[in-house]
């Protein structure tokens, strides 16, 4: 077997009190193409074990040395790390096995069991582990986007925010924020039909998407009509460009809005900051970005406003 089979082979610790029947599943676990990363017989073990060599499964005992409970050993090896763990057990009374499962649904084998089980009983675990956490992500990344645009949400953007903030503070590079607003939108509601205003909405937040493709910068609907967006290194300058694509952008969809007094098209306003304007704050960032926003709106719409122009403090 070459060096990077090796490394691509299945990590598994065994947490057994027996150490014959530990050395008889390391080999089983060997001869069938898995690696061994280590054997511990107490739950105190185990926990340092987990750390020291992140196995990417564990052999639980349920019965283990020093009087020690495999199930309890594995709630506190879960409370800090999203892995599998199968438990092992001489004994397959119902109350003890459900108690077992019930903190890692993965899977028992009752000794003694045949290498063929063994192994079926490892893929079943890694299999239902990994659809697990891929639901998981795909909730989590539900949890964080706009249904009716696709974009990221209220909840995605102050998190990016919150992130990237951090990042360019420690970084010691700038980041831009421009807020939009669609011109006129009740009026389009209210002349179309909400309906035509989803379609709209979508519409606009594609335009705003392509002009954002950087890794790191990210569109979000705000709420409502407006919409935010967050651009990694970015000074007034790059902002100010990025911007002025935005309201190109969305003027070329050439959305009819004869309920528009600006244009007898859709268009947006727009507000940029950044903090190469020496802002101290997130909350300030936004701040001065929506004040902008808000100087756009009054100042005839269907432009940016950058906020070093606006006379803010």
């Amino acid at each position: 077997m070459s060096s990077s089979q090796k490394d691509t082979r299945l990590k598994i610790l065994i947490v057994e009190d027996e150490s014959i029947t530990a050395l008889d599943i390391s080999v089983e676990l060997t001869q069938i193409g898995y690696e061994v990363c280590g054997m511990e017989d107490t739950a105190s073990g185990a926990i340092a074990a987990v750390l020291e060599n992140k196995p990417d499964l564990i052999l639980m005992d349920i019965r283990l040395g020093d009087g020690g409970d495999g199930v309890e050993a594995a709630k506190q090896i879960l409370r800090d790390h999203d892995l599998p763990i199968v438990f092992l057990t001489a004994h397959s009374d119902g109350q003890t096995l459900s108690r077992a499962l019930d903190v890692s649904p993965y899977g028992y084998l009752v000794k003694p069991f045949r290498t063929q089980d063994l192994r079926v009983t490892i893929e079943l675990a890694i299999s239902k582990h990994s659809a697990d956490k891929a639901k998981e992500q795909e909730k989590s990344q539900e949890a964080l986007t706009d249904p009716l645009t696709g974009l990221g949400n209220r909840r995605c953007f102050d998190e990016t925010l919150t992130r990237e903030w951090l990042r360019s503070e420690r970084e010691i590079q700038p980041m831009a924020l421009i807020m939009v607003d669609i011109d006129h939108f009740k009026a389009f509601n209210d002349t179309y039909g909400h309906a035509r205003g989803d379609e709209c909405l979508h519409a606009v937040a594609e335009a705003l998407k392509s002009c954002c493709n950087r890794p790191g910068d990210l569109v979000c609907r705000w709420g409502g009509e407006e919409f935010a967006v967050i651009l990694t290194r970015t000074d007034l300058s790059g902002a100010n460009k990025v911007g002025l694509a935005l309201i190109e952008a969305v003027e070329a969809l050439g959305i009819t809005h004869s309920g528009s007094s600006t244009a007898p098209h859709v268009t947006i306003s727009a507000g940029a900051a950044s903090t190469a304007m020496g802002v101290e704050s997130q909350n300030l960032l936004l701040k001065q970005a929506d004040e902008a926003l808000y100087k756009a709106k009054k100042s005839g719409r269907n432009r940016l406003i950058l906020a070093d122009s606006t006379g803010l403090d």
